[in-house]
């Protein structure tokens, strides 16, 4: 304990060095045990365990303010580069996640080179710690920030093994990060006045709760199910409460992905869509979007005047078409790739299979300008929907105030955007139930979620709760995936898919064949499956997932990063895993269609176009 006359920086810095020293002290520990003539293997993974579960009481801290240096302590064991950087070269392995893959390897004898450069790096970043906080400041707002944002990080990642896939020490760790949030936030509020004390004793006692639930768990039995409504969403309220009560400034939390003045991630409105892909907000904004939505549905849009945004979208179908490889501009032909969804496409970095999008306007001038697709180009458009008065006079209200009222090729950009980022599904019966505020769930659907998180480890890809490729609990990092898809070829036998995907964006060998994670919510309105649409049913997609991939289907696949071991589903697993994904199903409010479409005054032809297009 400090002096009243502390401040909170000196009471934070005082507390991570101590805490920092800990966890020097048990990486010394794993270090003699690695460096023995003969390692004792279950000693050393156990001083492992050790050094992770003191690194993740101040982890949180560490990722916020020190990132890089938590990178580099904790990095997963696949090939990376930096994000959206082509030049780097490929990040090397380093990391208590590193050091547990060759702990727990059959060639362990053959890399205690490999296992002791690692562990003294490992001694090296956190040894120089402590001098970095002397010389850095914790300004409190950033601190709670950094608190919730850990909540985030442990339960939505850690929870679930992502971090120990040998180890299965997720549980345990999490046990650790509640520990080392409740000792922060008593050692930096020791002396807080008896309004906040009794707030600090109600997230205590929560927290004691939880830790007594997580240390009923046994590896392979984990309720995740439960433990998110029971305990999870209870733990996130009662911090934000507290985070309230003590800080004199509020309302500052809208710069991150997550907006932290909800009480739990489960939330309806937990996320700050706008973070995602950047866009221009306007004081019409729902005009501008109602705009939008006419212009998605329009056929005058493409070269022909007989295929529409909606030819590959279709609300029925949630925004996809229902075929394997969408419709190309020449009628009877078809592009190379699967449409995706467009429902919460805005809760993502990247657009496209591949990601060579970043912003709505970029996707939608990509598909305007490509002659298999739309065939036409944005300033050709406008020239068209300037004939019609009407739409000259959506224009000017929708635009109203801005310098975008004309009709142009920005304008129409912007509106299709608009409406996009409207399409956002995030009310399913699942969402309802894990939030606590309906219970709509069967024991089926319950347990297939726990299949999810747990044996078939689907939630490590697919992180909750968006259930796509960005990553908890910043939601920047864009997870991409080699997993070895069939060719939707019928050859006997079936081949591997050969689309290099991203790499054709990256040229970098980790990025060949390679494909965002994709989400699924609504996965159950969306087959065909994968990129090339090659699986017609989630049975068949399930299957393919517990054979091991491609690897798992005899193909040679180097580079895959889905593991090749099979998962060992049950029928009645397997059952209840496609039944809990069957209740991510949210198109209620995002079904409707024009019931018309502007006119034109000079072309007769023109408006007898079909609100959809033809095909």
């Amino acid at each position: 304990m400090g002096s009243e006359e502390d401040s909170f920086n000196d009471r934070v810095i005082r507390e991570m060095t101590l805490q920092t020293d800990s966890l020097l002290s048990s990486v010394v520990v794993l270090s003699k045990k690695c460096n023995e003539k003969q390692i004792d293997t279950l000693s050393a993974q156990l001083a492992l365990n050790d050094c992770r579960n003191r690194y993740k009481k101040i982890e949180g801290i560490l990722a916020y303010f020190f990132p890089g240096e938590a990178f580099r302590l904790n990095k997963a064991v696949v090939p990376s580069i930096e994000e959206d950087d082509e030049v780097s070269p490929e990040v090397p392995f380093s990391g208590f996640q590193y050091v547990e893959s060759i702990l727990y390897s059959d060639s362990l004898g053959f890399q205690r080179k490999e296992l002791k450069a690692a562990i003294d790096q490992i001694y090296f970043l956190i040894s120089n710690l402590p001098i970095s906080y002397s010389q850095f400041f914790f300004e409190e707002r950033s601190v709670w920030e950094a608190l919730q944002m850990q909540l985030v990080r442990q339960f939505m990642l850690g929870f679930a093994d992502f971090e120990t896939v040998d180890s299965k020490n997720g549980v345990v760790e999490s046990a650790f990060v509640l520990n080392g949030i409740h000792e922060l936030i008593n050692a930096a509020y020791f002396d807080a006045a008896e309004i906040k004390k009794t707030e600090m004793t109600n997230f205590f006692n929560e927290i004691r709760r939880s830790e007594k639930t997580l240390s009923s768990y046994k590896i392979g039995e984990i309720n995740y199910f439960a433990f998110y409504v029971d305990n999870y969403n209870s733990l996130s309220a009662s911090l934000s409460k507290l985070r309230d009560i003590m800080l004199s400034e509020k309302n500052l939390y809208f710069t991150t992905a997550i907006n932290f003045q909800n009480q739990s991630i489960f939330d309806p409105h937990a996320f700050n869509t706008y973070f995602f892909v950047p866009g221009k907000t306007h004081a019409n904004q729902s005009e501008v979007a109602e705009l939008g939505r006419l212009l998605f549905f329009d056929p005058a849009l493409s070269a022909n005047n007989l295929r529409a945004c909606a030819s590959c979208h279709q609300p029925g179908k949630a925004f996809t078409d229902g075929l394997p490889l969408s419709q190309s501009f020449e009628p009877g032909k078809f592009l190379t790739r699967n449409a995706p969804t467009i429902i919460n496409s805005v809760l993502q970095r990247k657009l496209f299979h591949d990601g060579r999008a970043f912003t709505f306007e970029d996707q939608a001038g990509r598909v305007m300008s490509n002659p298999l697709e739309m065939h036409n180009d944005f300033q050709t458009v406008a020239d068209k929907l300037v004939h019609s008065s009407e739409y000259r006079s959506l224009f000017k209200s929708a635009f109203s105030g801005t310098e975008d009222t004309a009709v142009t090729s920005r304008s129409i950009l912007i509106a299709i955007a608009e409406y996009e980022r409207t399409l956002i599904g995030m009310n399913t019966k699942f969402d309802k139930s894990i939030s606590g505020r309906e219970m709509l769930l069967n024991n089926d659907e319950v347990e297939g979620f726990n299949i999810f998180m747990g044996k078939a480890a689907c939630g490590t890809c697919h992180f909750l709760p968006l259930f796509n490729s960005l990553m908890p609990p910043v939601y920047v990092e864009t997870e991409w995936e080699i997993i070895g898809a069939p060719s939707a070829q019928l050859t006997n036998p079936r081949k591997l898919d050969d689309d290099i995907g991203r790499y054709a964006i990256i040229p970098v060998d980790i990025f060949r064949n390679s494909f965002k994670t994709p989400g699924l919510r609504n996965i159950a309105l969306t087959a065909p499956y994968m990129h090339n649409g090659v699986f017609k049913t989630l049975d068949e997609v399930i299957d393919f997932y517990d054979r091991g991939g491609g690897i798992g289907l005899g193909y040679e696949v180097p580079n895959q990063t889905l593991p090749e071991e099979p998962l060992n589903l049950s029928p009645t697993e397997k059952f209840q895993l496609k039944s809990f994904l069957e209740t991510l199903n949210d198109t209620i409010s995002l079904n409707t269609i024009p019931g018309r479409l502007p006119e034109f005054e000079d072309n007769e032809l023109l408006n007898g176009r079909k609100i959809g297009g033809d095909y």
